[in-house]
């Protein structure tokens, strides 16, 4: 994909459009560029549809709703033990395609993860997703220092997974972000979910206190989601920490295309200004991970 301005007409497929036009949202923005999308082999995710969860299918409902970028993670343990074997098979689907970014999957306690953290970093990853609960791995546990320090090194952010989601709450709680957020300060780290409504006050000051930590939204958008946090209490995190540091990420394909579009609405109906829109749709994690 071409670089673009605002105001220029690029093609995408056979459709031109005018960059900086949000579909039909009616607002002006500038590049949008999405985090947290999982992508999964075939017939993983619904049996009655076996392209649920494909990166094809992440980039039909990209040029739906007028996405341009996209980080994808590699699948998590549940779906392919091992990590080295996720990892590659990510980078074989995204390999040459500039609308998509990587992110590892990784359990920090785990030593073979160095390895694939340093291996796939070279191959043009620029993030590492972390999920304590699912991993079992707490999240300040001595063990990992090493890949903590190899992620800030490597400038690999780390997107931590907070809020409920079965385990001991005490491993994954997200105060426990900021003592590695203040080990490590040169390691930049995502509170994602910003810890649902139950752990959100907890999120929102790990955030405040750390330079190097930045307010993951992903599925707080939607009452009916487990990470769910009130509008009212996501237009102060905004103005707490600053739109800068703050990231809209889909969730996909547990969340779908209409409830992606629903969640983008959101985020402008909790911003100010489209300036924050646009920091949050995009412009933040580009500037996180170092995209143009």
């Amino acid at each position: 994909m071409k670089k673009i301005t605002p105001g220029v007409v690029v093609a995408r497929g056979q459709e031109a459009y005018p960059i900086g036009y949000l579909g039909s949202f009616q607002n002006w923005r500038h590049l949008m560029f999405i985090n947290h999308c999982h992508v999964l082999p075939e017939d993983l995710v619904d049996n009655s549809d076996p392209q649920a969860g494909t990166v094809t299918t992440l980039l039909y409902i990209m040029d739906e709703l007028d996405i341009d970028r996209a980080v994808a993670f590699a699948p998590l343990s549940p779906y392919v033990e091992d990590p080295h074997q996720a990892n590659q098979w990510l980078w074989e689907q995204i390999r040459g395609n500039s609308r998509l970014e990587g992110f590892m999957a990784l359990n920090p306690t785990d030593s073979p993860s160095l390895p694939i953290a340093e291996e796939f970093a070279e191959k043009g990853f620029r993030g590492i997703k972390a999920h304590p609960p699912v991993d079992r791995a707490r999240i300040d546990d001595e063990a990992a220092y090493p890949f903590y320090e190899l992620a800030a090194r490597l400038q690999l952010p780390i997107l931590f997974h907070t809020g409920v989601h079965g385990w001991r709450l005490d491993y994954y709680r997200p105060i426990l972000i900021d003592r590695i957020a203040q080990q490590f300060p040169d390691l930049q780290i995502i509170v994602e979910h910003m810890g649902g409504w139950e752990f959100f006050g907890e999120a929102l000051a790990v955030v405040r206190n750390n330079s190097n930590c930045y307010a993951g939204i992903t599925s707080t958008l939607d009452e009916d989601w487990a990470w769910y946090v009130p509008g009212e209490l996501l237009r102060h995190m905004i103005s707490r920490v600053g739109s800068e540091r703050v990231i809209y990420g889909t969730d996909y394909p547990y969340r779908q295309q209409d409830d992606i579009r629903a969640d983008i609405e959101a985020v402008h109906n909790i911003c100010d200004s489209p300036e924050e829109a646009d920091n949050i749709l995009g412009a933040s994690l580009a500037a996180l991970i170092g995209c143009d």
